[in-house]
């Protein structure tokens, strides 16, 4: 191991009321974090009394900015082992207190002083549970989810971290996570931003690094439902379901906290899969072990509105709402979007199913008012005024969909819509827009079916120019004549088809 010394890790700390300061650690981990630990760094500024950090293999910045902020840093070589390394930083630390923080993670600015004020506090052996808001959208504070989490536990050489992925701080004389108690504090965290996933090839890394652990240890539930989850992450989805029948059959007599995320979690995979009974048996039995978990209340109702179930649906997709907004410490992982508009969004569908439009839009309106930038809510709030042929409204929500987000999903929304009501100079204008956004695929598809508006307009050279244009794209001809031909058998419109040999004359 190699230390790099700062000029000081630590700073004097200031006499609580009782005259005794009982001084707070920060214990790190890092790598490659330049992009990130400035502002983790900044939010525990006047905080921490010393920064002690593990680096395992930097080579951008991240140093230069540990060691700016006065940080003890020590290299230590990675080894596919988050305890190791974590349980090395936290041999670094001098203080009575450690608190944990990943170099992506911040504490929360109106935590810093409940934080603060621990060094008040003599430590009693406990560890401290704070909430870990995991962002999906920084700039407009979207939370995609929150866990708790002990990080702030008192140094002590038998309390140290466990597991090579999804540690956990434990004593070493004892098999389960260290007992804690609840606090306010709060921290964000934006590792699981979808750039930053991919750019650190986080999901192939777990997915690996939890098969390895439960190879060592194939009957342990919890390496078990990790795996399961590893290979959701990573696409896997026939392999998380089976792990997680697995997680539900090893805990049935011995529960553990994951348990109920499982069991929600297989609940959404059995009404993907259209295998109802099983989707509602599963979400029973969540709601039953935890009935403050709004996931489990979601996952019910999906089952319930997919079995045609809506007043009961209705009355789950409720309940997660209203558990949801008093959500407590009680659960491994809690989906903060469900009582902010998912399950508003879910009332409002199964009144859509059921032509109860104005009930609908009050529902989305709900949502709407928490979210307003959801493209998942615009769309169907969109969806239920076609419905109600309210075209303009509709073509409204659809085009501001498209403005907003200016990718391929919300392309093909827009000009679907636009093909469905619109003008053949309207389709053709809706097309043009969006094939800078569109694969190959799509482009082929909306040129042709532009073209097909401008046949049904009797505009045969306008639709012999964009024919032109679909047989140009990504220089196969031959795929786009395939989608020409597939699409006027679709449209029932022959002349699209007889117009092709106008384009390319047969040799």
């Amino acid at each position: 191991m190699k230390r790099r010394r700062a000029p000081s890790g630590k700073r004097t700390p200031a006499r609580g009321a009782s005259g005794v300061v009982y001084p707070l650690s920060l214990c790190m981990i890092v790598r490659n974090e330049e992009r990130f630990l400035r502002d983790a760094l900044t939010s525990v500024q006047g905080v921490v009394d010393e920064i002690c950090i593990v680096d395992t293999g930097s080579t951008d910045g991240t140093i230069a900015i540990a060691e700016s902020f006065g940080a003890r840093v020590q290299s230590v070589r990675w080894c596919d082992d988050f305890s190791f390394v974590r349980n090395a930083s936290l041999a670094m630390a001098t203080g009575a207190w450690i608190f944990v923080l990943d170099a992506d993670e911040q504490l929360e600015p109106n935590s810093s002083q409940a934080l603060r004020a621990l060094r008040n506090v003599r430590p009693d052996g406990l560890g401290r549970w704070l909430r870990c808001r995991n962002y999906n959208d920084p700039v407009r504070k979207i939370v995609a989810s929150t866990n708790a989490i002990v990080r702030i536990f008192p140094n002590d050489p038998a309390i140290r971290y466990r597991g090579a992925l999804h540690e956990f701080v434990a004593r070493t004389d004892e098999a389960r996570s260290l007992a804690a108690t609840m606090t306010s504090i709060e921290i964000v965290h934006c590792g699981y931003l979808p750039d930053v996933m991919s750019e650190r090839g986080k999901q192939d890394r777990n997915f690996r690094m939890s098969r390895t652990a439960l190879e060592a240890a194939p009957g342990d539930p919890a390496l078990v439902y990790n795996y399961a989850m590893s290979a959701l992450l990573a696409g896997d989805r026939a392999l998380a379901l089976g792990q997680l029948e697995r997680v539900v059959t090893l805990t049935a007599t011995t529960q553990r906290g994951f348990r109920p995320m499982a069991l929600a979690t297989l609940a959404g995979l059995y009404v993907e899969d259209g295998r109802m009974a099983q989707a509602l048996a599963a979400a029973d039995d969540c709601v039953a072990i935890v009935a403050t978990f709004p996931d489990g209340h979601f996952a019910r109702g999906r089952a319930l509105a997919a079995l045609g179930r809506n007043e009961e649906a209705r009355a789950a997709f409720g309940a997660a709402i209203a558990v949801g907004a008093n959500a407590t410490f009680e659960h491994f992982v809690v989906d903060d979007e469900i009582a902010a508009w998912k399950a508003h969004n879910e009332i409002a569908r199964t009144f859509l199913t059921e032509r109860r439009f104005a009930e609908a839009e009050t529902w989305f309106e709900r949502a709407l008012a928490n979210r307003p930038a959801e493209r998942t809510l615009i769309l169907n709030r969109a969806r239920c005024r076609e419905e109600q042929g309210d075209v303009t409204a509709a073509l409204a929500a659809y085009r501001a969909v498209f403005e907003e987000f200016r990718d391929e999903a919300a392309a093909i929304e827009y000009v679907n819509y636009v093909l469905r009501h619109d003008s053949a100079d309207g389709v053709l204008a809706a097309v043009e827009a969006a094939l800078p956004m569109l694969g190959d695929d799509y482009r082929r598809a909306f040129l042709t079916s532009a073209a097909a508006a401008m046949l049904r307009a009797e505009r045969r050279d306008d639709a012999v120019g964009l024919l032109r244009q679909v047989l140009a794209v990504g220089d196969a001809p031959a795929s786009g004549r395939g989608v020409v031909k597939a699409l006027a058998q679709h449209y029932r419109l022959p002349e699209l088809d007889a117009l092709l040999e106008r384009v390319v004359p047969c040799a």
